[in-house]
């Protein structure tokens, strides 16, 4: 089983109560392991889909046909669709794109005419700073260029790639200093000059104990894809998604497993998507090494998800609170009927606890949002998330890290007043504000 084939030749034989919060979900049907053509006795890892489905890119590890042999490095494979379901005999004959070092494909232009590899053209002894990239012309895939990234700090056992479709944004994983674990997710992102920028870590939503690794991001870089080992799963390693929060590179939502039909007690990794309704990932599932599936995507659609959140993260008690923040404080931002925008006197609340959380870098806040009864539980869950969201641009604006700031809401399902006066029953359109360690 390779737990990370990008790179490396690597073979393993709350207090609040339960929190509702609204997640795109994905609904897959039966996943099958593709054919013979594409499937082998060796082992094969990282599926690519051009965009128009037409080719399939994979890597195959302790294949005899590879370049320098069963024992060499891992070499690209490509297959081209037959029908709907049935795949060519794949070829690795590109011989400016395969060694006897480890190839990979890491992502692909949505106009198919660049193509992203890790970067083994330089000589063995250069330690990795950086991917390559390769332009199709006249029918052939040119010699790979350099892509530098700087501040590129892993130790290189163990690195992996993935380069969206319109090539602003670099996932990584990788070992740096800092990290929470075993490999974490990394995003590195272009300057205003078009110029790579230091890769900086996803958080700690993210990231955990374990490794993170394989990630693969949706057509429109919204929706993160990865494996990991740290997150509760089925087996050794599952695949999960998490959602991109206020564009943010640094601020995601509670990553969803995507389920016992994708995940398995194996190693699962390696996911990626064709046109929303394919979805290609590798599992040992039933080997010993690790084969290419594909699960049709019967439906995508947004429904409502329950988390509970772990108690033990919310330990401050309200003297606590009152100790941190210096004096008794309202910790409850209130809103206009039907309405999610900050008053100014609000704002104000939170640039005075924007500057207790710089000064005490060691907690974060639980932002959740809440609505009176008026209008369909759709409309109010919607319009808390939505108060949630903008209390939390504030916090963001004023300077406080996006991996300190968690949302959600709640709806109406949460009253302070459930009758009285409109006055009372205002108290009910707020986000709660709490302090967590």
């Amino acid at each position: 089983m390779v737990r990370n084939a990008i790179i490396l030749f690597f073979v393993c034989i709350s207090f609040i109560g339960p929190v509702i919060l609204r997640a795109q979900n994905y609904t897959f049907g039966e996943p099958k392991k593709l054919d013979g053509n594409v499937n082998s006795p060796a082992e094969e890892s990282l599926p690519l889909v051009s965009t128009n489905g037409d080719k399939l890119y994979f890597v195959r590890t302790l294949h005899e046909l590879n370049t320098g042999g069963k024992l060499s490095g891992q070499d690209i494979w490509m297959s081209n669709r037959i029908g709907e379901n049935s795949w060519s005999v794949p070829t690795n004959l590109f011989p400016r794109l395969n060694n006897q070092r480890n190839n990979a494909v890491i992502g692909l232009s949505a106009d198919e005419f660049s193509i992203y590899l890790i970067n083994a053209y330089n000589p063995n002894t250069e330690i990795l700073h950086g991917i390559s990239k390769s332009l199709w012309i006249n029918h052939e895939w040119s010699k790979p260029e350099e892509i530098k990234i700087p501040g590129l700090q892993s130790d290189n056992n163990f690195i992996g790639f993935y380069v969206n479709k319109t090539d602003d944004a670099i996932l990584i994983t990788m070992n740096a200093p800092g990290t929470y674990g075993a490999e974490d997710l990394y995003v590195c992102v272009k300057d205003e000059n078009g110029r790579w920028k230091t890769p900086e870590n996803l958080g700690a939503t993210i990231n955990t104990k374990g490794f993170e690794i394989s990630p693969y991001l949706s057509d429109d870089s919204k929706l993160l894809f990865f494996a990991s080992d740290g997150h509760n799963g089925y087996g050794g390693s599952d695949i999960f998604m998490s959602r991109r929060l206020y564009d943010s590179w640094g601020l995601w939502s509670k990553p969803i497993n995507l389920g016992p039909k994708i995940n398995s007690a194996g190693f699962d990794a390696y996911f990626s998507i064709h046109a929303e309704k394919e979805a290609f990932f590798v599992s040992t599932r039933d080997s010993e090494f690790a084969d290419i599936y594909l699960a049709p995507i019967i439906a995508v659609e947004s429904n409502k998800e329950v988390a509970s959140f772990d108690k033990s993260k919310y330990l401050l008690t309200e003297t606590e609170i009152q100790e941190l923040l210096g004096m008794p404080v309202s910790r409850s931002i209130y809103f206009e009927f039907g309405a999610f925008d900050v008053a100014a006197s609000s704002r104000e609340l939170i640039y005075f606890l924007t500057n207790k959380l710089i000064a005490s870098p060691e907690y974060s806040i639980e932002l959740v949002g809440n609505t009176s009864a008026e209008g369909t539980d759709e409309f109010n869950m919607e319009l808390s998330l939505n108060r949630a969201k903008e209390v939390a641009k504030y916090f963001l604006e004023f300077g406080i890290m996006p991996d300190r700031i968690f949302t959600s809401g709640v709806g109406e399902s949460n009253p302070i007043v459930s009758e009285g006066t409109e006055e009372e029953l205002s108290k009910n359109r707020r986000v709660e504000i709490y302090f967590v360690k």
